[in-house]
């Protein structure tokens, strides 16, 4: 396994104009944006500089003001130059009136009008953000091809490009030694060392619940075959790349793969954390009442089947509303918050602890009978009377009820521990009553 931190560059645009107010707002714009500028005063300046540049320009705007008549030629001249020809060619004009198409037919790949540089600097804005291939990013390639000559072709191309490549010449090896490793994009060959091809490899990793089941995968191969093109994006490619590649062909495929990743791990945070808040008390982190509800009445059931003791712990903290009314909203939350993680700290994993609203809480307790519930309550009572949360001095009243053949289901069970929590209520506070 090979690879390589990329190495971080700052990007630098080439600018064909000499009207200094220009040159200032082009400069503040592309400052903002983390760009460095090199101006030059004609098209031949700029052919000079670009000969001589150590690293390539990521782009170049000219204005016809500047270039006068040749704007045209300068264009050509970019597209026959290998290190440009797929580089961004802005053209800032001076007449809204100008025909945009034959500019855009010689290469310019951007026109603005110097009247709405407003424009302008929403493009260079976007420019660098739009691109996955950015210094800022942490993005991670595996490569699979058994190649060594063409497997470095494509580390070094994508190294260029702020990537970190980790290279095996097996499908075998890359799933053994690769496992850990949070790619974007894995690079694969059909043919490789070792039993398995580029082919099985798909099919191994687009298999359910595979780790890399969702990282998009560019297929490449030396033959230009339409059936195995479309066998490779059947079976779960996301793109197909034939050798030898272009440079560009390479960089863009990944470039996008990797912008779709990013996108795919948006809105699986996204839906991680709505899945987390149908299921928790913001608050306090603890599971929310309909999460309990969900949960509640199958547990009960698969308890009574099996014959496993079940029972329940309800409470509430006293004179809660006192708290607020004199010490205010913030004291009655970090009180609940200290409640909430003293209950959570004592739950085994397959407890259920959740907040039912206000400053009333419930404990679904499996493999537990009657006497470790009220043991266990006992236990909480004390430990919240001793935590003195915000300063405060704070007691519950507990309802202990377990699984009997007074109580079959939730709702005998929680309303036989309410019922409990009333009378310890009545009883003076701060006790466990038991059902």
């Amino acid at each position: 396994m090979c690879k390589k931190a990329p190495v971080l560059v700052k990007h630098k645009a080439l600018v064909i104009e000499t009207t200094k107010t220009f040159q200032a707002i082009i400069s503040e714009i592309f400052a903002s944006a983390d760009i460095e500028a090199e101006f030059a005063e004609s098209g031949e300046v700029a052919q000079q500089i670009l000969e001589e540049c150590e690293s390539p320009y990521c782009l170049i705007v000219a204005s016809t003001s500047t270039l006068r008549k040749e704007p045209e030629y300068f264009a050509l001249a970019m597209r026959t130059q290998k290190e440009y020809a797929h580089t961004p060619l802005v053209l800032l004009t001076t007449d809204n009136s100008e025909d945009d198409r034959l500019y855009y037919a010689v290469g310019f790949t951007q026109i603005f009008s110097r009247a709405e540089m407003g424009k302008f600097k929403s493009y260079i804005e976007q420019f660098l953000s739009r691109g996955a291939f950015s210094q800022q990013n942490d993005n991670k390639v595996i490569i699979i091809e058994d190649d060594l000559p063409q497997r470095l072709v494509i580390k070094a191309i994508l190294e260029s490009n702020f990537c970190e490549c980790f290279c095996f010449d097996s499908a075998e090896d890359a799933l053994k030694e690769a496992k850990n490793i949070k790619a974007d994009v894995i690079v694969v060959d059909f043919f490789l060392e070792g039993k398995m091809t580029g082919m099985d490899f798909l099919h191994e990793v687009r298999r359910c619940e595979h780790p890399w089941q969702n990282i998009p995968v560019l297929a490449t191969t030396a033959l230009d075959d339409p059936a195995r093109k479309y066998e490779f994006l059947r079976a779960g490619a996301n793109d197909y790349l034939v050798k030898p590649m272009e440079t560009i062909d390479l960089t863009v495929r990944v470039e996008n793969l990797i912008k779709y990743k990013r996108l795919l791990d948006t809105v699986e945070a996204q839906r991680e954390e709505m899945h987390y808040l149908a299921m928790h008390d913001q608050l306090t982190g603890l599971f929310n009442r309909h999460f309990m509800a969900s949960q509640v009445s199958g547990r009960i059931r698969e308890a009574r089947r099996h014959g496993i003791p079940y029972s329940i712990i309800l409470l509430d903290i006293d004179y809660f509303k006192k708290v607020n009314d004199t010490w205010g909203h913030d004291k009655g939350d970090e009180v609940l918050k200290t409640v909430a993680a003293i209950l959570k700290k004592s739950c085994r994993t397959e407890d259920i602890v959740a907040r039912l609203g206000g400053e009333e809480f419930i404990m679904l307790l499996g493999h537990c009978d009657r006497d470790n519930a009220l043991r266990k309550a006992e236990r909480l009572r004390s430990e919240i009377a001793q935590s003195k949360p915000a300063g405060l001095e704070v007691t519950a009243s507990f309802g202990v009820a377990d699984l009997c053949e007074e109580h079959t289901d939730f709702d005998t069970l929680f309303k036989a521990a309410d019922e409990a929590v009333y009378r310890a209520k009545d009883g003076g506070r701060n006790r466990v009553v038991a059902a």
